[in-house]
């Protein structure tokens, strides 16, 4: 196994521009999507991304979409991540990925107090936070606040960040810490190594008896149940439902994939009058265009119902909440089934390696593994909800 270090890239040393519109943030990942598309096989074929395409993220804050833009960053709602995240999606699946994670960690780093939010972004409004959740470390409780050690497998970007957010266990109580710590204080070892979404360096995170100050330290209950939002008043954004709003923009490179998939589709079989003939190819083309629309439609309700929660300043109830993941699990397996409908109508073709689609096949494989898509769990608690039972209740 390789080991090495964590090494942070060095501050920006010019002034904060002002902040891109919606609009233009979008604009700017779609002018991306060339740039994305020239790499993506070399970060396939490598397991690495190019430094061409990081700094092209980093400097144009796509690694820290929702850093706010009191601190410099780019201040984005989840509508526009959702579609920077598409549209990166549509070069790269690596790249719209690393986007995805690294901006959610900053966005909920961005939680915290304004003394950790100066340490993480005063000297630098493109810092990228990394974050790995389910708990694979301790924590000892010290004067000041908490000595952490553990690995953390896999964690997206984790050799592009300047510091990480991890869950550990305090041993006082069932919540768990969220301790933000810097990339320099641990070390990566080389532990991806998978068919899908190689470049995007999900590697693991390793610290070893690293101090953590109270200040960079969140609780994950209080976090998940919107606790935060008071300490932000001013920051609308702060009073998301984290793990919906995240869950939702998680599906939004996928969505860009498939969008990718059946661009490259129709170009190829236009140049085939026989292969394009045929019914049963007509027929998979239309199912993909089908199934890739109605995901969309899914991920905007649900979009909508986050946003709906954030304009109100409120939690969503358990039945919206539910049907958010619900929408996104059942988009993400459409997504899933439309490029499956495209490998059929390309044939044999589909699955050279010069061929696009099959590394979009790939990717959108590894991707449907996330925890927060699994469609089994999701169906499981809209039924639930859809049934006015609550937790704890009799099957």
């Amino acid at each position: 196994m390789n080991t090495t270090d964590v090494s942070r890239p060095p501050a920006s040393e010019h002034p904060a521009p002002a902040q891109p519109s919606a609009a233009e943030l979008v604009e700017q990942a779609r002018e991306l999507v060339p740039v994305l598309r020239a790499h993506a096989e070399e970060a396939d074929r490598t397991g690495e991304m190019p430094e061409t395409v990081v700094s092209a993220l980093r400097e144009a804050g796509f690694l820290s979409l929702q850093v706010p833009s009191a601190l410099g960053g780019p201040g984005a709602d989840f509508r526009t991540a959702f579609d920077v995240f598409t549209e990166l999606g549509r070069g790269c699946g690596s790249s719209a990925w690393l986007a995805m994670v690294l901006s959610g960690g900053a966005y909920m780093a961005s939680l915290l107090g304004e003394r950790a939010r100066t340490e993480l972004w005063g000297t630098d409004r493109r810092a990228v936070v990394a974050s790995r959740l389910p708990a694979a470390g301790t924590a000892k409780a010290v004067d000041g606040g908490l000595v952490v050690s553990g690995r953390w497998s896999p964690t997206s970007g984790v050799r592009h960040c300047d510091w990480v957010m991890v869950a550990v266990a305090t041993g006082a109580d069932a919540d768990l810490a969220l301790a933000v710590v810097p990339s320099a204080s641990g070390r990566v070892d080389a532990t991806w190594d998978v068919t899908g979404l190689r470049a995007t360096g999900s590697d693991t995170v390793v610290f070893e008896e690293v101090f953590v100050p109270d200040h960079r330290v969140l609780s994950l209950t209080r976090m998940v149940t919107g606790g935060y939002a008071q300490d932000h008043p001013d920051e609308p954004l702060c009073a998301a439902a984290v793990v919906p709003a995240l869950t939702v923009t998680l599906v939004a490179p996928l969505l860009g994939m498939g969008l990718a998939a059946l661009d490259h589709t129709r170009e190829q079989l236009s140049a085939s009058a026989h292969r394009s003939g045929s019914a049963s190819v007509q027929h998979a083309v239309a199912d993909a265009a089908a199934l890739i629309d109605s995901a969309r439609l899914l991920l905007l309700r649900a979009l909508g119902d986050v946003e709906s929660d954030i304009a109100r300043r409120t939690q969503p109830a358990e039945l919206v909440r539910a049907r958010i993941h619900m929408d996104a699990a059942v988009a993400a397996r459409n997504l899933r089934q439309a490029v499956r409908h495209l490998l059929t109508a390309l044939g044999s073709a589909a699955f050279s390696s010069a061929c696009p689609v099959q590394r979009v096949w790939r990717d959108m494989e590894v991707a449907l593994s996330h925890t927060n898509i699994v469609p089994a769990p999701n169906r499981e608690a809209y039924g639930r909800a859809l049934l006015g039972l609550t937790d704890g209740a009799a099957h």
